[in-house]
């Protein structure tokens, strides 16, 4: 049967939505306090928000549950599609949660609020060094399958990968490579842990000083 039409993406027609949400909303509310202050508050939590969410969900979900159903190189190509976004997105919302906190808090502190600033200073750090250590973990990855693909291997399911460790004691390429991707993997986790102990920096700043009403 023949399939008509064209697939339409929803991401737009979410993003209107929102827009038209947020511009009903101060329809009713206008004047009850600053707009600005509005916005900036609006900023910070849409960022920081987003940030968290995707943070943990690549962490703790979407990776382990890619490497322990797809194969190997199946997995090896999602994250290099994937995981250069991630870092990048990280990057960006971080910061804009790290503005728009620091415009928030400036009236009411004197000089720099580092101690406020702390954890989303140290988010951002670590997304930047994520951005560096990317590409060329996505590059030794790229040449180190390359090599497995070479000698049929590597086409196992996460640890199923006993063709690769024999290959480890012939090929002398092989073993550098995936020593170096072993290096930048453990690199750029520990850049992410140390993103993830910001965020919970974070969200501890926010509990003590946010008030619900």
């Amino acid at each position: 049967m023949a399939v008509t039409g064209r697939y339409l993406f929803t991401q737009p027609e979410t993003i209107l939505a929102i827009l038209s949400v947020v511009a009903i909303y101060f329809t009713f509310h206008l004047g009850a306090e600053s707009t600005s202050d509005i916005l900036l508050k609006m900023i910070h939590f849409t960022s920081f928000s987003v940030y968290v969410g995707m943070s943990f969900w690549v962490t703790f979900v979407a990776g382990l549950a890619m490497y322990r159903i797809i194969p190997r190189h199946l997995f090896s190509q999602v994250q290099s599609v994937l995981f250069p976004k991630f870092v990048r997105y990280c990057m960006i919302f971080s910061s804009f949660s790290l503005i728009s906190y620091y415009l928030l808090v400036k009236s009411t502190s004197n000089g720099l609020p580092l101690k406020k600033l702390s954890g989303l200073m140290i988010s951002v750090l670590g997304s930047v060094l994520s951005c560096i250590l990317i590409n060329p973990l996505v590059d030794a990855i790229a040449r180190r399958n390359e090599v497995e693909k070479a000698e049929k291997v590597g086409q196992g399911i996460g640890n199923d990968n006993e063709g690769c460790k024999k290959l480890l004691d012939t090929n002398e390429q092989y073993a550098t490579l995936y020593n170096r991707v072993v290096k930048l993997h453990g690199a750029s986790a520990l850049v992410n842990l140390i993103c993830l102990v910001g965020i919970t920096l974070h969200l501890l700043v926010l509990s003590y000083n946010v008030k619900i009403e």
